[in-house]
């Protein structure tokens, strides 16, 4: 199992492991998926019916509406929920949805940006990850299928 130890902000803090669902492409949780399912529903991204449930999400920025953070609040209130989300630069909308899962549903989602674009280049879909974000510390561990 690789180790990369990378500096970036913690947005929302935790450990989790998963399976990676990665893309290049902005992604909207708004009308990008169905919260009942998980499913990505977006036909103009790569990801399309692909489940974001128990998945790691790695993509650079979020998109669109200004209701993605209660689309992503939706989807865990129906229990469809990513264990993680990664971004290059969080979408403050995004994060809201992050916040509120924690406050009013008392769920956490691993949550991480500024990581440097090569993020991209070192991990793919279907990987195994496992981050921890404690103490300050990004470390993210994978393996190569």
């Amino acid at each position: 199992m690789k180790k990369l130890v990378i500096k970036g902000r913690t947005i929302s803090e935790g450990v989790v492991e998963g399976i990676a669902l990665v893309s290049k492409q902005n992604f909207s949780f708004s009308h990008g998926i169905d919260p009942y399912t998980g499913n990505i529903c977006d036909k103009l991204h790569e990801w399309i019916g692909e489940n974001i449930n128990n998945k790691i999400l790695f993509f650079p920025f979020g998109k669109g509406s200004t209701t993605g953070g209660l689309w992503l609040l939706e989807a865990v209130r129906l229990s469809n929920i990513p264990k993680a989300i990664i971004n290059l630069e969080m979408d403050p909308i995004i994060a809201s949805g992050i916040i509120l899962a924690d406050l009013l549903y008392n769920i956490k989602i691993v949550a991480l940006d500024r990581l440097g674009e090569n993020i991209f280049d070192l991990i793919e879909t279907g990987n195994f990850i496992r981050i921890e974000t404690l103490e300050g510390k990004i470390n993210i561990y994978f393996e190569n299928d």
